[in-house]
């Protein structure tokens, strides 16, 4: 019967969308609810504090790289912390500058003179990464890589507290310093940013202490051992994460490092922030597809449930909002329920209007998003305009 046929094709639709309604809530609230509960659960249980570390003896070689890009508001107060590092062993700098106009360079030249730095200057923009890439090819494959930006703020034993877990451990390869903000307001995008970044912090915290592998460093101050380093492909923007990961797949593990503190300005501006998410958002869908055998399938080993949970569910929250928002929507409007419909739109538009945290969400996921929209139309290169952050004396 017509009629019959019509009816199960109307219920095979509206069960088709409640599936994508509920698989896409979950898949949500498991990356910023239940796993971060779980694992930080877990991690207060089964990890204590550490017993003092023992007396070290020969400290590795270390070589602090920074790449920089008209940073030259925040160089002096930078390259101030970089001379006072109070490290054990032999420790040399190298400086990469990328096509710098606004006076960073004539900055760099001075310190390296001073402190018997390698400074590279870039004939042509080579992006971040590519300029990593040419600093480490004159580097030897021993010793340890400490990568700093030129925005982050170091304590003078910031990168003794980044080497020791690798000398306690063999099998650490990369690790991880603590970023704490500074320039903090009381409310607002810096407010917001700083409340996440603490968060991500306490949770990396976790997944290192429990699988020994927290799921990408921060950026702006970690370590690896020279021997763990690849090279950065031409293309790929979020290099930190790339190199961690490659780490990862030659069999390394990851430590995070508690005492090795850095400082950094929060960012104050939503449209700097949107642009910086909108580029590693790009980024992430590099790394989601040339990783995808060390998250596929999640339920392998405690690598790839971690990273499967905290990072893949998080790229894909723009995705799953969306899916879910359209199948609610259209269960709503296959049942009649024009006016729910639209009183629907009307509240989630009002939630969004009043809170500035529900605000922020949404526009990092709809950068997010549009780093997808990227990621497809073709990435062409890597150069980076450095974010206006805030920085305070910490």
């Amino acid at each position: 019967m017509p009629g019959t046929d019509y009816g199960l094709y109307l219920r095979s639709v509206h069960a088709l969308l409640l599936l994508l309604l509920i698989v896409s809530l979950l898949g949500v609230l498991h990356t910023y609810v239940l796993y971060p509960y779980l694992t930080l659960g877990a991690a207060e249980r089964r990890c204590k504090d550490a017993s003092p570390p023992g007396p070290i003896g020969d400290w590795p070689r270390v070589h602090v790289l920074m790449s920089v890009h008209n940073e030259a508001v925040v160089l002096p107060e930078k390259l101030a912390s970089l001379a006072r590092i109070d490290y054990p062993g032999p420790l040399h700098f190298h400086l990469g500058s990328d096509r710098s106009t606004d006076g960073s360079e004539a900055l760099l030249h001075r310190f390296a003179a001073a402190h018997s730095a390698t400074l590279t200057l870039n004939e042509r923009r080579l992006g971040k990464p590519g300029t990593i890439n040419r600093l480490v090819r004159e580097i030897d494959t021993d010793g340890v890589l400490v990568f700093t930006d030129a925005s982050v703020i170091l304590r003078p034993d910031t990168v003794t507290e980044l080497v020791r877990p690798m000398l306690t451990d063999e099998s650490i390869g990369v690790t991880d310093a603590t970023m704490v903000h500074t320039g903090v307001p009381g409310g607002g995008v810096g407010s917001l940013e700083d409340q996440y970044i603490r968060r991500e912090v306490a949770l990396k915290r976790a997944e290192s202490c429990l699988w020994q592998a927290m799921i990408g460093p921060f950026g702006g101050c970690w370590a690896m051992r020279a021997a763990a380093f690849r090279p950065v492909p031409d293309t790929f923007l979020v290099d930190d994460f790339f190199l961690c990961m490659s780490a990862y797949e030659a069999g390394w593990r990851g430590a995070a490092a508690p005492e090795a503190v850095a400082y950094e300005g929060v960012g104050l501006r939503l449209g700097d922030e949107f642009r910086r998410k909108r580029r590693i958002g790009a980024g992430n869908w590099q790394n989601l597809l040339r990783f995808r055998r060390l998250w596929w399938p999640p339920s392998r080993d405690p690598l790839a449930y971690a990273f499967f949970s905290h990072k893949i569910l998080r790229w894909l929250t723009p995705l799953l909002l969306s899916i879910g928002g359209l199948s609610l929507l259209a269960l709503l409007l296959l049942d009649g329920n024009y006016w729910i419909a639209a009183t629907f739109l009307l509240l989630m538009a009002l939630i969004c209007a009043a809170s500035p945290a529900v605000r922020y969400f949404s526009a990092m996921n709809v950068a997010l998003l549009l780093g997808l929209v990227d990621y497809l139309t073709g990435i062409k290169t890597n150069v980076w305009q450095p974010s206006h952050r805030h920085q305070d004396d910490g």
